[in-house]
């Protein structure tokens, strides 16, 4: 380790859990609008990098990480003595996602202070639908129930791939000043976000959780380091066509009941099994879940 303070920082580090990035592994007939503008964008790789994460090489990627010292490169850090860049640069030239010279990234033009979440809403929800706010009218986030097709699908790759979030039946509305920018076709500096959110993970809170290894196991192997040795881990559940009809399945509109019919008391007349209403489907585990948050929600 460089210092003693990257040495203690290493034993909070071994404790925390770590984000798991996931592949894209679409037929090119599905989900059409979200592979349409991964490819207009160039970020193919983004989708395909993942692979199995080297757990101690991380680990110790993330202690040395932790840089507070004045004459110390920013966006470096050092694993078993060899320097590991992991600069916009570095990043960019990794997933092929280099801005074009006439290129200019917008994404920071776009702030939760000055931001209209009204124009946030028509871009990335179903329509009548958009963020939870607090007291004084601030967005809070909005439930993935809530977004559009598209933009639930945009959100598994962005909370496991861009910006790191263990909670992902939401989105938080810092996060979505990104996806206003995809779904609006802004353009972005993809390892400008992702050298930053590694940094800010080094430095985060002790249990917070860790995201990005499989791209820093790579880092790392770029740069000269031994990253084949065990344990690994990763990476997570890849967005295919069974995860997108799981998790992405078009929201139902509540159905409004008929009015019942008011009856005079007396006898109910049975009815046979034959004419009974044949049961739905069975709800998914995802459904169950939209449910009891709903019904949370009414209590809330």
């Amino acid at each position: 380790f460089l210092t003693e303070r990257n040495e203690t920082h290493f034993e909070s580090i071994s404790t925390r859990k770590f984000i798991l990035e996931r592949r894209v592994e679409l037929e090119e007939n599905e989900a059409p609008k979200f592979q349409n503008e991964l490819h207009r964008r160039r970020w193919d790789k983004l989708g395909s990098y993942p692979l199995p994460a080297n757990i101690a090489v991380v680990k110790e990627f993330y202690a040395n990480a932790l840089r507070l010292e004045e004459g110390i490169a920013p966006f470096t850090s050092y694993v078993r003595g060899v320097h590991v860049p992991f600069d916009a640069r570095t990043i960019n030239q990794f997933l092929g996602t280099k801005l074009r010279a006439n290129e200019v990234s917008e994404y920071g033009n776009y702030t939760t202070d000055t931001k209209d979440p009204a124009v946030v809403e028509a871009a990335i929800c179903i329509p009548r639908f958009g963020f939870h706010r607090n007291r004084s009218q601030q967005p809070l986030h909005v439930k993935r129930r809530d977004l559009l097709l598209v933009v639930r699908i945009w959100s598994a790759l962005v909370h496991a791939n861009i910006l790191p979030c263990s909670h992902v039946s939401d989105l938080h509305w810092t996060r979505a000043m990104l996806m206003y920018c995809i779904m609006t076709q802004r353009t972005v500096d993809l390892g400008d976000i992702i050298c930053m959110e590694i940094s800010g993970c080094a430095n985060s809170a002790p249990g917070s959780a860790l995201g990005h290894p499989s791209l820093i196991t790579q880092l790392c192997q770029l740069a000269g380091v031994d990253v084949y040795s065990p344990p690994f881990e990763g990476p997570g559940k890849a967005i295919d066509s069974r995860y997108i009809s799981a998790y992405c399945q078009d929201r139902a509109l509540p159905a409004v009941p008929a009015p019942e019919p008011i009856h005079a008391a007396g006898l109910q007349e049975d009815i046979p099994m034959e004419d009974a209403a044949a049961p739905g489907p069975p709800l998914t585990l995802h459904q169950r879940f939209d449910a009891l948050e709903g019904r949370m929600e009414t209590y809330m």
